[in-house]
């Protein structure tokens, strides 16, 4: 195995390892062996690469610099490295930008290949993941960041003299405007990787990934929110909202989250982004606790929208504390390198918390800081990030979080023990949702990424196509239409099979009007809601694979680790068939009960498949597989 011969090799040079300089030169000489750790040790300092692997063979990576001498110790580049020897391969990257998340791409490796992000957004630009794949080999390594810092990943093929070559990878910090001094005895742990081994180029076995996150980042809850975004922006009423949670809490919902619009001072609340307070003149009117009352009355927790890391110019906050932000255009950054600049914030959320019986945040993010006036790739940015929100954490263990950043510019593993779930995108359509909660499976466990729908019901269509061709449509005169941007500029038809197929695994989002919803679309939601809260501990521990994937059909199987329980989803798009044969990853030396009728062999499933109908486009087709005797 390309991973695991890797980790086991014998004394090599340092090279091998690491990319390490500074104001000693390079890292070079050999590298001794002590158990599950790599040690290289010379004049001045010692660096360690210690690891272990699961189970299912998934390795985790942690190196770590330290000066072991008596003076300070300056270094200007720190990347983990893995050599391969060389032959012909592929990269495959994401790109993450607004509304057009973990767009990934395969690219032949030629010379070399690079995803980067040098912002205080993790993922903007680019998501922490890389995938090398040989094409000789036909299996690949999936290499997963978790940086805490402006990072890069980077495959090189280069040549070693004659014809020999070598394939290297390296991960870590990134090089831009990057110094770090650490005094005698200080040990810098460098970023942390997550690798496996793929012979699946359709999901990466990420199946593996899901398994091992939830083992080290086990969830509490996965709950239905409803959120005010979709619904009027921010041109509400205390009445409109109170209205609203009636209508949430009869659909299932259990928090009810304000967003963006409750603070600031009259109509300008953008202006007022840093001045956490409520607005007396202009938002809610001063009645927010009237609401947060009446939405605890109805059952659910209350929640708010809030911004901690950014400020406007025209703020109290900034007048009042501009030393405690980072002026970078436009945008004021608290200095989360400036403990007093945090707590401050810190302080802040406390009396809101404290105020409303807050107990849900979306915690958002909405610019990017590019120069890191420290100098050392925003570490001590995040380090300052890191323990804010552990802070947090620590005073209200049981408040959730949502990690929003304009939709996904950091939704990302190494930010999964802070955040509970990532708003994965500000597209509210299902069918872009889809597409991107699809290929963000590659990095992240699906019960990470929240599933909002905005959705809005149309009545009075009257379908004239119908008594000629027997469709099966659930009613005659009404259709649902979904949100097919982030404004509500576009909208879409919407099969609600497909909805549902989008709102499977993970925490349920609705944000819109919901008076807007029929009786019969209430009930459906309503009743999805109630059936997934039933089986809340199998999707909570549910693990995914992607088991189709055409622009015409995507097939994806949930399932525990054990295969003792499948779901399968066929969700259709542009199709020209009538059936599709599937073939779920199952225990051959078992028998499933399918849909809960026939019992089939294992090795029978895996053999023939299991022929699924298609009578529609734009719809989803669920088979169940429960192990029996």
């Amino acid at each position: 195995m390309l991973t695991t011969n890797y980790f086991a090799k014998g004394s090599e040079d340092a090279k091998a390892f690491w990319r390490i300089h500074g104001e000693f030169g390079e890292i070079t000489g050999e590298v001794k062996r002590e158990g599950n750790a790599l040690i290289n040790e010379a004049a001045g300092y010692r660096v360690k690469c210690e690891y272990e692997k699961n189970e299912y063979d998934v390795f985790t990576r942690r190196d770590s610099f330290e000066n072991i001498s008596d003076q300070p110790l300056t270094v200007d580049c720190l990347r983990s490295r893995f050599v391969f020897e060389g032959g012909e391969y592929e990269v495959y990257t994401q790109f993450n930008d607004w509304q057009a998340e973990s767009s990934g791409c395969w690219q032949p490796l030629v010379t070399n290949v690079s995803v980067s992000c040098q912002s205080t957004r993790s993922t903007q630009d680019g998501t922490p993941m890389m995938v090398l794949w040989s094409q000789q080999a036909q299996r690949g390594v999936v290499f997963q960041l978790l940086p805490d810092c402006a990072w890069e990943i980077k495959a090189s093929h280069i040549g070693l003299g004659g014809k020999n070559t070598a394939t290297v990878v390296e991960l870590g910090i990134q090089y831009y405007n990057f110094k770090l001094t650490l005094a005698p005895g200080e040990v810098f742990k460098m970023p942390e990787i997550i690798c496996y081994e793929t012979k699946n180029r359709v999901d990466l076995d990420c199946y593996k990934l899901h398994h091992y996150v939830h083992q080290r980042f086990p969830r509490k809850k996965m709950p239905v929110i409803y959120n005010t975004w979709m619904y009027r922006f921010t041109d509400f009423t205390v009445e409109q909202l109170m209205e609203q949670a009636e209508l949430a809490a009869d659909l299932g919902a259990e928090y009810f989250a304000v967003d963006a619009g409750w603070f600031g001072k009259g109509a300008s609340w953008y202006n007022s982004v840093g001045d956490w307070s409520e607005n007396m003149t202009g938002g809610l009117f001063g009645r927010m606790i009237e609401l947060a009352n009446k939405v605890r009355a109805c059952g659910m927790k209350f929640g708010l929208w809030l911004e901690p890391e950014r400020a406007a110019e025209g703020s109290d906050a900034v007048t009042n504390h501009r030393e405690y932000f980072i002026k970078e255009g436009y945008n004021y950054f608290l200095d989360y390198s400036n403990e007093e600049a945090w707590r401050w914030m810190l302080g802040m959320i406390f009396d809101l918390i404290d105020r409303y019986g807050i107990e849900y945040i979306k915690y958002d993010y909405n610019a990017n800081m590019y120069h890191d006036v420290h100098g050392n790739a925003f570490l001590t940015y995040q380090e300052g990030h890191r323990k804010f929100v552990e802070a947090l954490r620590q005073r209200y263990p049981d408040i959730y979080l949502t990690g929003c950043a304009s939709g996904g510019s950091r939704m990302e593993l190494g930010g999964y023990d802070k955040f509970d779930s990532f708003w994965p995108s500000d597209n509210e359509s299902p069918y872009v949702k889809l597409r991107i909660y699809k290929d963000t499976l590659l990095r992240l466990p699906p019960q990470a990424m929240e599933r909002w729908s905005a959705v809005h019901s149309l009545q009075g269509f009257e379908d004239f196509y119908k008594p000629f061709v027997g469709s099966i449509l659930d009613q005659t005169t009404e259709r649902l239409i979904a949100c097919h941007d982030a404004v509500w500029n576009n909208v879409i038809g919407i099969h609600r099979s497909f909805l549902e197929a989008f709102m499977t695994c993970g925490p349920i989002g609705l944000s819109c009007d919901l008076k807007a919803l029929s009786p019969w679309a209430k009930d459906n939601i309503r009743n999805f809601i109630a059936k997934a809260k039933e089986n809340h501990a199998f999707w909570m521990e549910a693990v995914a694979r992607i088991l189709v994937n055409t622009p015409s059909v995507t097939v994806y199987q949930y399932s525990d680790m054990d295969l003792c329980r499948l779901e399968i989803q066929v969700v259709t798009l542009e199709t020209l068939q009538h059936t599709i044969r599937v073939y779920p990853v199952v225990k051959e030396d078992k028998n499933y009960l399918v849909n809960g009728k026939d019992v089939i062999s294992g090795a029978e499933i895996a053999r023939e498949g299991i022929s699924v109908d298609i009578p529609d486009r734009f719809e989803m087709f669920r088979v169940t597989l429960e192990e029996t005797e």
